[in-house]
């Protein structure tokens, strides 16, 4: 792949545009930015391009206006026909319609955009010929007199999604119109490339370059990725060029720490006020959490504070329902708004127009914001906690200053005394210019298996060469086998696995050719196309009956009349909850009943080996010269300062006069006893998906001593493996618990001891086609059910049966890092260092108060934190003072 920089100090990229796209550039914008100057002349070239840069740089620009001056050439010379031209590719709906208001204001301002009661198309040499141009959405959300108008009159600019690309993949009609495409434009590449939608989008690409002659220019753009060349590779599809412009440091970041704590970690009440403190004298902010559940209670705290005053919101923006009303619809009159997936979709949108037009001062969100829906101008961005990674903390922060040359402000409001080192950590690597890489998904069966069906519904048929051929060019099955080929194509035939009966029948298989089964099969296809895992949710309406918002059936199905939980940034008491619904009240005071236990996202390779090494020098620093030289080290590498060095120092030195620091070099097992229970905690610094994989493993093999099952907890920095009640090992088997012989299948031993490979294999069989979502246009209930006791029977009978065998690797590879569990180890000595501390160590209080309390609902795991440290300083004493 060629690479290039973004600084060939280039002057007249504008000018290399239709004299009205260059008209308004240099009017609007100028000058070009740095990714404008390299992107855009590889783009008129008709390169494949991957541009990677900040946010605010510019690069949507980049990628639209050659699109716009091709488009009003075609114009000039009267060859503007009613079709879709330029196809962009967003990964949420929202962007989308963000994207087509952002692509048609620069259009009518330059006069190119269709208006209303503006001159129409004509019929001029036997073709229908258009002077202006037209955007269009094709999402689910597009009403369905859209979609006809659409199809009778299609856009030039054509803006959708993965999902909706595969619908309009399998319609002729569609078809028909798509192989005029001649550029598709990939937005936030990252947020695709790395799991089972990338791999959908890049089968499709593949079917769309066949259909459109093999002449399709291809743009991804990102602000945080790496590695660039196998991303342009995953872009571009197996053997293409791509032309990679590399302008990810042009903009400015910062990132402080607030501590909010004197002792060991803050409540959340503590972490709100926090919070209020940042962002109340900034026009506009972003306040991220890793989880839904402490979204809402940030929100809860804010506006139940008073610390942002109330307000109403203005119209949305985009033309839809007034929302002067909002307040009575079911958004709170505050100053601070809440947003996260299971928010209902029209109080998100008037939650982003309130951001926008200035009637909201901030927003709590969970990783819903992350990517680019405008929300208007943000001048700073809190973390709540930490992001888990480099990328999705640059990602969160270059929401802030969104204009070229603005600076990216961030804080991390740290929790507990993990949070600041990590922050610490992932600074260091901000500096350095380390982003962690992506792994895309390697041949996903089930997705396979869909696009397949796809390709023939209704009535086309398919050679399984051609199949093949198509397939390998895209780079996530660039490896793909002919047997995994044909063993998912007779499975979608009817063929069963172990002599039982066939499952389903998607397709006609010869052996050679593959055919459609006719319209009545193909509905299937239309109503269960997409990967993203199907979660079935309850609505939450008020005493109106208007939607507030959605839970999971799980948690509803748990509620009873009286109980209290948080949605909206609101506590709300449960009036009746029954079958699909659940009517509220609003509700003064804490609620009582936790919401969503979502797993957080883990720290990420690159982090958890810099928090390790952090820890490792930190340690040598402080045996050879004491607390000074520790806090001088952490200042020099880290930047820590103040409060926040003072707090890693002691609790470092805490954690060595217990016990010891395990690092990235090396592990520590400490042995206690809960409530009578013999219990181990393996501190190993190594991130959350490697520590889940190492704990099942040690659970199987844990089972196999004692012959009871045990407890296990992870997080980033270790598991613990509890025993039932009478129940012990020597120290000398927990030393050598963690052996790399036979881990694979210790660790398959363990899953199948737990609810996560049935729990996938649902999700799989919904992609693969087996378990439908939808059926004659109708929700399927009771899949879990169902998937259990297919999975079940397909694993006694053929666990080489495609969907089992995409669970097993969606399990170890996706969700589980076994890859990085052998490896890691592979590196360990053979028995590791047994400790017995007097207490709960430090390092120890969160995974050991990890499983006590729901932080969403009461501070009684930060209550328990705090006696646990109360401890520790009773053993030890408190630390000399460091300056």
């Amino acid at each position: 792949m060629e690479r290039r920089e973004g600084h060939d100090p280039v002057t007249s990229v504008f000018s290399a545009l239709h004299p009205t796209v260059a008209s308004w550039a240099q009017q609007k914008l100028r000058c070009p930015t740095q990714p404008q100057l390299a992107a855009i002349p590889a783009i008129l070239a008709g390169q494949t391009v991957l541009l990677a840069s900040p946010t605010g740089t510019g690069k949507t620009l980049a990628a639209f206006l050659p699109q716009f001056s091709r488009l009003a050439e075609r114009i000039d010379r009267d060859e503007l026909y009613p079709r879709p031209v330029v196809l962009y590719v967003s990964p949420l709906r929202a962007l989308g319609y963000d994207i087509e208001h952002n692509a048609r204001r620069p259009l009518r301002e330059m006069g190119l955009l269709e208006r209303p009661g503006g001159e129409r198309a004509e019929r001029r040499r036997g073709r229908l010929r258009e002077r202006t141009i037209r955007t269009g959405v094709r999402t689910g959300d597009t009403p369905q007199v859209e979609r006809r108008l659409m199809m009778a009159r299609p856009p030039h600019i054509l803006i959708t999604t993965p999902e909706s690309l595969a619908l309009m993949m399998a319609l002729r009609t569609h078809r028909l119109q798509l192989r005029h495409v001649e550029c598709v434009i990939v937005d936030e590449i990252h947020a695709l490339a790395s799991n089972k939608r990338g791999a959908q989008l890049a089968l499709h690409l593949e079917s769309l370059e066949e259909i459109c002659g093999g002449h399709l220019q291809r743009i991804g753009l990102s602000a945080t990725v790496a590695p660039l060349e196998r991303v342009a590779a995953f872009l571009a599809g197996v053997g293409r060029p791509c032309e990679i412009v590399d302008a990810r440091e042009l903009r400015s970041t910062t990132l402080r720490i607030a501590v909010p704590f004197s002792g060991a970690m803050a409540p959340m009440a503590m972490v709100s006020q926090s919070v209020g403190r940042e962002i109340e004298s900034v026009r506009g902010a972003l306040v991220f959490c890793n989880v839904r559940s402490q979204a809402e209670r940030v929100a809860h705290e804010l506006s139940g504070e008073g610390i942002l005053g109330p307000a109403a919101l203005d119209p949305d923006p985009r033309g839809g329902e007034d929302v002067q009303g909002a307040p009575a619809a079911g958004l709170p009159e505050r100053r601070v708004g809440v947003h996260h997936s299971a928010i209902e979709r029209s109080l998100r949108h008037r939650v982003e127009a309130g951001m926008r037009s200035g009637e909201l001062h901030a927003v709590v969100c969970s990783s819903s914001l992350e990517l680019g829906i405008d929300v208007g101008f943000v001048e700073r961005v809190c973390i709540v906690g930490g992001a888990r990674g480099v990328a999705a903390t640059l990602q969160r922060v270059g929401r802030a200053g969104h204009v070229p040359g603005g600076i990216a402000q961030g804080v991390v409001v740290a929790q507990d005394r993990d949070d600041i080192i990590e922050a610490a950590a992932t600074r260091r690597l901000i500096a350095d210019g380390v982003v962690e890489e992506i792994a895309i998904p390697d041949r996903p069966l089930d997705v396979l298996a869909q696009w397949l069906v796809g390709c023939v519904v209704p009535d086309r048929e398919l050679s399984i060469q051609e199949a093949l051929r198509i397939a390998r060019r895209a780079l996530p099955y660039a490896a793909l086998d002919e047997v995994d080929l044909r063993d998912v194509v007779t499975y979608l035939a009817g063929g069963g696995a172990g002599g039982e009966r066939a499952h389903v029948s998607r397709v006609v298989f010869d052996g050679t050719v593959i055919r459609g089964p006719g319209r009545e099969a193909a509905s299937a296809y239309y109503d269960n196309a997409g990967t993203i895992p199907d979660t079935v949710m309850v609505t939450v309406v008020g005493k109106d009956g208007g939607a507030i918002g959605r839970i999971e059936e799980d948690f509803a199905h748990r509620l009873q009349t009286g109980d209290t939980f948080l949605l909206s940034g609101r506590a709300l008491r449960v009036v009746e909850a029954r079958g699909a619904i659940v009517r509220v009240a609003p509700h003064r005071g804490k609620p009582t009943v936790p919401r969503w236990s979502s797993h957080m996202r883990g720290a990420t390779e690159p982090l958890a080996s810099e928090i390790g090494r952090l820890r490792r020098e930190c340690v040598e620093v402080l045996r050879a010269g004491g607390p000074r030289a520790a806090a001088q080290y952490l200042s020099e590498r880290y930047g820590l300062e103040g409060e926040e060095r003072s707090h890693v120092v002691r609790y470092i030195a805490q954690q060595l006069a217990v016990s010891d620091v395990a690092d990235d070099r090396h592990a520590v097992v400490e042995i206690y006893r809960f409530d009578g229970a013999q219990n181990a905690i393996y501190h190993t610094c190594i991130g959350r998906r490697v520590n889940e994989t190492l704990a099942r493993a040690a659970a199987a093999r844990v089972h196999a001593a004692v012959g009871a099952n045990c407890g296990i907890a992870s997080d980033d920095n270790g598991f613990m493996v509890s025993l039932p009640l009478r129940a012990k090992l020597a120290d000398a088997q927990w030393a050598g618990l963690l052996h790399p012989q036979r881990l694979r299948e210790d660790l398959m031993e363990g899953l199948l001891n737990s609810y996560l490979l049935r729990g996938q294999f649902r999700h799989v069989a919904n992609t693969g086609l087996l378990i439908l979502r939808r059926a004659g246009g109708m929700r399927v209930t009771r899949q879990s059910w169902q998937a259990e006791r297919i999975f079940e029977r397909l694993w006694r009978a053929d666990r080489r049966f495609p969907l089992i065998r995409e669970t097993v690797r969606h399990v170890l590879y996706d969700l589980l890092d076994f890859p990085g569990a052998q490896r890691y180890v592979e590196g360990l000595p053979q028995e590791l260092r047994v400790i017995h501390p007097p207490a709960a160590s430090p390092f120890s209080f969160g995974i050991v108060t990890s499983s006590f309390a729901d932080t969403v609902v009461v501070d009684d795991r930060a209550t328990l934190v705090e006696a646990l440290h109360e401890r520790i300083l009773a053993l030890t004493g408190d630390s000399e003072e460091i300056s």
